[in-house]
């Protein structure tokens, strides 16, 4: 193929991709928009989460004159050098060009030419993404210093509300001083908000529609993200056997099946040895596929065998538990707990009641859940049971609180 001229293929895609924001203009923004600030802004997350979406919005907020959109693979397929595009970039637009890459992962070493375009053009800025977060994150260990890396999150329960139905609601905000009076209040508030809507069929739906991409597509065709995810995403970044990666499916069975995950046993299961096992479970974090949870024990050594790990999207966990004819009942719980640990950062599972998160011993479960399993806790945490209800109850030092109240503290 031969080389095109440079000069026009900027032009052409600074009228193209003039014409393909338009298409972004009615989205509503993610939450994490306002925190898309810095010279050089990196966006990663599982596929599906709505980069590329985030990227158009922040390029239609960009002055018109300074901003362009170039597209990794196109610059791959005619063979275009990252470093010319910028030169003609600045060339053509000036030097306080806002330079929008996404797909970025398809083109090789891009990482040690942006560091260079970095310090080369000290007015430039960078907004970069990529549909592969692992390769977005190996970029650290150039660009650390230069770059603000920023995860995007599945979405949040105010956030699904407000994307899929169009009502925003406010932040309920933690009183530890009061809970159960501030989650009064709360409730009358959301309720009012969600007076023409079934709020348990709302938390039912959100548990099952977390993510930007199942707002737009079936949750059957979400695997096929997974094995894009394993296909091209990890096997382009580490020199992992074929016959390795084909286990990857089995492996996300037997996570699917249980949280508590036991070297020993899985290496058993698909033949292979405990490193390997390890090296597995931690590319499948690095891909937001699965999120690792460490138990609470304050003075003690962590020990690997004593991880949990979590579907980032619960949705996964049914689709491939459906291959062993589990039934959609016994996984509901498992899928609260999937949830919850999507939503939050800094938290433990606990020996006994499910999770621990900043001041506050968590403990989830459905309508029916009972404060018995809090029967001779004694703990200085705050206790909290985290339900599919709506009614607020306390019982002694216990509050029994409504998933759609406690979910819409972020």
């Amino acid at each position: 193929m031969e080389k095109p001229n440079i000069t026009q293929f900027i032009r052409n895609s600074k009228l193209e991709y003039e014409k393909t924001s338009q298409s972004y203009k009615e989205y509503k923004k993610r939450f994490i928009y306002n925190e898309l600030k810095g010279r050089m802004i990196i966006l990663y997350g599982m596929r599906g989460s709505g980069k590329t979406t985030l990227m158009f919005q922040k390029y239609l907020e960009t002055n018109e004159d300074n901003r362009i959109y170039l597209h990794g693979e196109e610059l791959s397929i005619l063979r275009i050098n990252i470093l010319d595009a910028i030169k003609e970039t600045e060339r053509i637009i000036g030097q306080n060009a806002v330079i929008f890459l996404d797909e970025i992962n398809a083109i090789s070493n891009w990482d040690e030419q942006i560091k260079i375009a970095y310090d080369k053009y000290p007015k430039m800025l960078f907004y970069i993404s990529g549909s592969s977060s692992i390769n977005l994150l190996e970029s650290k260990k150039l660009l650390a210093r230069r770059a603000i890396y920023i995860s995007i999150p599945m979405l949040s329960f105010r956030e699904f509300i407000y994307l899929k139905y169009n009502i925003l609601l406010d932040k309920f905000k933690l009183n530890t001083e009061d809970l159960l009076r501030s989650s009064m209040h709360y409730d009358i508030y959301i309720q009012n908000k969600l007076k023409e809507w079934d709020i348990l069929k709302l938390i039912n739906e959100y548990i099952q529609t977390n993510s930007p991409y199942l707002l737009e597509n079936d949750k059957s065709t979400l695997a096929d993200l997974v094995e894009k995810a394993i296909f091209s995403d990890i096997a382009k970044i580490r020199n992992i056997e074929t016959s390795t990666l084909s286990k990857f499916e089995r492996l996300i069975l037997i996570l699917s099946v249980s949280t508590k995950t036991s070297y020993e046993t899985i290496a058993k299961d698909l033949g292979i040895s405990k490193s390997v096992v390890s090296e597995m479970l931690d590319l499948l974090e690095k891909v937001e596929i699965i999120k690792r949870v460490y138990p609470y024990k304050k003075g003690k050594t962590v020990a690997r065998k004593q991880w949990k790990y979590y579907f980032t999207i619960p949705i996964i966990r049914e689709l491939y538990t459906k291959k062993m004819s589990i039934p959609e009942s016994e996984l509901k719980g498992t899928m609260r707990e999937d949830i919850f640990v999507a939503n939050f950062e800094k938290i433990f599972y606990h020996e006994t009641i499910d999770f621990v998160f900043d001041e506050y011993l968590i403990e989830i479960g459905s309508k029916n859940k009972t404060f018995k399993q809090f029967k001779e806790i004694n703990t200085k945490l705050y206790k909290i049971i985290i339900y599919e209800g709506v009614d607020i109850i306390k019982k002694e030092d216990i509050i029994k609180m409504p998933f759609h109240i406690f979910y819409s503290i972020i």
